[in-house]
């Protein structure tokens, strides 16, 4: 038994992807300022790092964008903000950091992106089980 894919399982893993990277851009109306690899880093690692009790650091929420420059990644985040995505706050003793949290809003549509894209990458590694 090989571990490599069939071509046919390779193609439906492809199209599954793409399901998802279009999915990800209906979730967000389709705006072209929210493209898939400018944003995915942000809100999904906002949203998990709240969901474990530790919102992200405006700091860290920058750093876990892979691309564009420290102004670009703040801007970024500004915007998430500005069209209610994201909720940026001050914490600590001092109230110098800021945090940023998903809004309810961002929660939900990414909650039902995930779980709509769940269940086509589960069709596309498993077929015969959905």
């Amino acid at each position: 038994m090989t571990d490599e894919a069939s071509d046919v399982q390779l193609q439906a893993w492809a199209q599954a992807l793409v399901a998802y990277a279009r999915d990800w851009d209906e979730t967000f109306e389709g705006r072209p300022g929210y493209f898939t690899q400018e944003f995915w880093y942000l809100l999904v690692g906002c949203m998990i790092a709240n969901d474990n009790g530790r919102p992200m650091t405006v700091s860290a929420a920058c750093q876990i964008m892979k691309s564009g420059s420290n102004r670009t990644r703040e801007e970024r985040i500004k915007r998430a903000v500005d069209d209610g995505y994201l909720l940026k706050t001050r914490a600590g003793d001092d109230g110098r950091a800021a945090i940023v949290r998903p809004t309810p809003k961002l929660e939900a549509m990414i909650r039902a992106h995930l779980q709509r894209t769940l269940r086509i990458a589960q069709a596309a590694i498993a077929p015969e089980r959905h």
